[in-house]
């Protein structure tokens, strides 16, 4: 193993004695804002807003991740990831198709949801002048019925994207190739269901996007909104096949998605890759083109940032869903 590992099994992201990493329990608003910050800053209409809510929203947890998967001695991080490049071919599934395809199994099976979600994100840390810090994190978030919950962050080994570094299962759950970040557990009551997007999400199309719009306000009637919402919706659930049909559906009519083609994401999976672009920021939505679960959403820059030494078709971040 190479020293940049053995640093990042080793190093201790938490600055000592410092009272703002002090552990103690969050409520449903503390673990959405951790959520914000190790994700990067909300997303913006322009890659101005975006590059300066980056900056200031993200400041710490990039200097905190930055020591642990690279170490002071070495440039910050690893090289960014390249953007995905999706394909286009007489063989892919319009979004239309790919939402009646999602519906039929819902009818078949509607299932459940589950409260909790597993995913992969990279994303980047700016400061004017600098190079941008790649913050590459594993989150495994745990809900019960009792509101009791837990949570566990971790910086992976950039060494080996998307390859996934925690065994969601019965405790204990292992890590390997990755350095613990946050580890929480919430008392019953925590995730209540008053709290927003803990409350389960109704049945319909309609119905759904009204409850993303509580939570997320404009994603009823503006695409960018909407988009945001489904990214944040499912970092609290892990949505059945009713669910899936419904965003699926959203997706397909209120979004403002345009098909980019067939494409291979970051953890090998097979999907078909839809875009839109705005404000200088190109967002991409890979579904599963069988059964319409949304696998990865991606953001990459359309012009160039001298300031923040940023390119077009940079990725500014990525989130791939594991469950």
């Amino acid at each position: 193993m190479t020293d940049e590992l053995d640093l990042l099994r080793g190093a201790d992201p938490v600055p000592a004695g410092d009272e703002r990493w002090r552990d103690r329990p969050l409520d449903f608003e503390g673990e959405r804002r951790l959520r914000q910050l190790v994700s990067g800053a909300r997303r913006r209409r322009t890659v101005r807003r975006i590059v300066m809510g980056a900056a200031t929203a993200t400041a710490g947890a990039v200097a905190a991740i930055a020591l642990t998967v690279s170490g002071p001695a070495s440039s910050p991080a690893v090289a960014a990831p390249v953007a995905l490049r999706p394909h286009a071919s007489a063989a892919d599934v319009p979004l239309a198709e790919i939402a009646r395809r999602a519906r039929t199994a819902a009818a078949a099976e509607p299932g459940t949801s589950v409260r909790g979600s597993h995913v992969q994100d990279w994303s980047l840390g700016l400061e004017s002048g600098k190079d941008a810090v790649t913050v590459p994190l594993e989150t495994l978030t745990r809900w019960n019925a009792d509101g009791s919950g837990s949570l566990l962050v971790v910086a992976t080994d950039p060494r080996h994207p998307g390859r996934p570094v925690i065994d969601d299962g019965v405790p204990p759950r292992t890590v390997h190739d990755g350095k613990v970040v946050q580890r929480e557990s919430y008392p019953p009551g925590i995730g209540g269901a008053n709290q927003s997007f803990f409350e389960p999400p109704p049945a319909g199309a309609a119905a759904l996007r009204d409850y993303l719009a509580v939570w997320h306000p404009g994603a009823d009637r503006d695409p960018d909104e909407l988009l945001g919402a489904v990214r944040d919706f499912l970092r609290v659930w892990t949505p059945g096949p009713r669910e899936i049909a419904n965003l699926a559906t959203l997706l397909s009519r209120d979004a403002g998605l345009r098909p980019a083609g067939r494409v291979t994401d970051r953890m090998g999976r097979e999907g078909q890759a839809f875009v839109r672009t705005t404000g200088g920021l190109r967002q991409m939505v890979v579904l599963d083109p069988d059964d319409g679960r949304v696998l990865d959403v991606e953001e990459t820059y359309t012009r160039d940032d001298p300031e923040y030494r940023i390119e077009a078709g940079d990725v500014l971040s990525y989130t791939a869903w594991l469950s």
